[in-house]
C-alpha cells in the first residue's frame, strides 16, 4: 500500500465528525483551515509463496519504509440548501495540498460538496514529479522482468498524473443519539481514479514513489472505516478496509497476470487527539497481493507470471500526525 492510500484514509476519517457535526460550529468561524500531516510506514519482510490462495509469514524484521508531510489549505463557502438543519450546512469546498517525500513532490487540488452532511462529493487532480535518492527511485521506466531494472524518468520533464472523482457516505449515531459515548460512526468512500507518466506508452510498466509494477489507465479505490469514537486522549478505534485496482486486465501486456486483480488491506486503527489541534493515528496493515504457479524472489518477475491466487500478509504499521491551525 503507498502512503497516498493511508493520508486518504485518514483524511475521511477526520471528515465523519467534522461535516456530521457542521451545524454545531459557530457561525462566524472562519472558512479557512490549515493543516500539515506527517506520514510514516514501517514495511517487514514477508517472501512471495507460490500457488493458490493462502497466507505468507513474516520472513525477516525490515523491508522498506516511506515517509513524507503534506500541507493543506481548504476554503469553505456555505451554500445552505434549506432551513431545515439537514440542509442548511450544505457547502462547496476547495482544497489545496503540497505533499513532499524524500524521492517526489506533488501539489494537488479538490473541489468538494457537502449536500447533506452524511454525503460528501469530490473532484479533484494531481501531479507530481520525482527523482533518485541514496538508490530510492521516485519515478522511472521498467527495463523488462529479464534485466529487472528500472531507469529513472527526468525529474520536472516527466509527469505523474492523476485525476479523480468520488463519493462519500458518512454516519454517526451521535447524530440521532445525544452523548458522549454514542459515537459509532460509519464511512464508505468510491473513488474512480486516472493515473500515468507522462512518458509511458499504455501498457508499459513503471515506478512511482519507489512502487512497481504500475501501468497508465483506470482504476477503483474504495474504502470502509467502522470506528466507535470516545471522549478521551483515545479518541478512535476501529478497522479500515480498502479495496484498490485496474478496472480491466487488458492494462497490462501479459495476459495471464489478471491486471484487474484488487489489493485488500483490513488495518485495525487508533486516532489520539491531543488538544484540539493535534491527532496521531496509527494503523497495523494486514494485506493482499497475486500469488503465482512460478516460485519467484522479486517483484520485478511478476509482471511475466501466470496468477495463481491471492496471497495475505502482514504488510505495515503506519503513523500519520496531523496538526491543524
Amino acid at each position: 500500500m503507498n502512503l497516498k492510500k493511508l493520508f486518504l484514509a485518514v483524511s475521511t476519517v477526520l471528515l465523519i465528525v467534522s461535516a456530521i457535526t457542521a451545524d454545531e460550529e459557530v457561525k462566524s468561524e472562519s472558512p479557512w483551515k490549515f493543516s500539515i500531516a506527517t506520514d510514516f510506514a514501517f514495511y517487514p519482510k514477508s517472501d512471495y509463496v507460490s500457488g493458490a490462495d493462502h497466507f505468507a509469514p513474516l520472513t525477516g524484521p525490515y523491508s522498506g519504509l516511506e515517509g513524507r508531510v503534506t500541507g493543506n489549505a481548504a476554503y469553505t463557502i456555505p451554500t445552505p440548501l434549506g432551513e431545515h438543519w439537514l440542509l442548511s450546512s450544505a457547502n462547496i469546498g476547495l482544497k489545496g495540498s503540497f505533499e513532499l517525500s524524500p524521492v517526489s513532490v506533488k501539489p494537488g487540488l479538490e473541489v468538494n460538496f457537502t449536500p447533506l452532511p452524511f454525503l460528501v462529493f469530490a473532484a479533484g487532480a494531481q501531479a507530481g514529479t520525482g527523482w533518485t535518492l541514496a538508490g530510492l527511485q521516485g519515478m522511472a521506466a521498467f527495463n523488462g522482468p529479464v534485466a529487472g531494472t528500472y531507469t529513472d524518468y527526468k525529474t520536472f520533464q516527466d509527469w505523474f498524473l492523476k485525476w479523480y472523482a468520488q463519493g462519500t457516505f458518512q454516519f454517526d449515531t451521535g447524530a440521532i443519539f445525544a452523548g458522549d459515548w454514542t459515537h459509532f460512526q460509519i464511512m464508505y468512500t468510491y473513488q474512480i481514479y486516472y493515473e500515468r507518466l507522462t512518458s509511458a506508452a499504455d501498457g508499459s510498466i513503471w515506478m512511482w514513489q519507489c512502487s512497481g509494477n504500475k501501468v497508465n489507465g483506470y482504476k477503483e479505490y474504495q474504502n470502509l472505516v467502522l470506528a466507535y469514537a470516545m471522549p478521551l486522549v483515545l479518541s478512535r478505534i476501529g478497522v479500515l478496509t480498502e479495496i484498490d485496482g485496474p478496472y480491466q486486465d487488458q492494462v497490462y501486456t501479459n495476459p495471464y497476470y489478471k491486471g484487474s486483480f484488487k489489493t485488500v488491506s483490513i488495518s485495525p486503527m487508533a486516532q489520539l487527539t491531543f488538544g484540539q489541534h493535534d491527532v496521531l493515528t496509527i494503523l497495523a496493515g494486514f494485506s493482499s497481493r497475486r500469488s503465482f504457479t512460478q516460485a519467484h524472489t522479486k517483484s520485478t518477475e511478476e509482471t511475466a507470471l501466470t496468477y495463481a491466487g491471492r496471497e495475505w500478509f502482514f504488510n505495515r504499521i503506519a503513523l500519520s500526525w496531523t496538526h491543524s491551525f
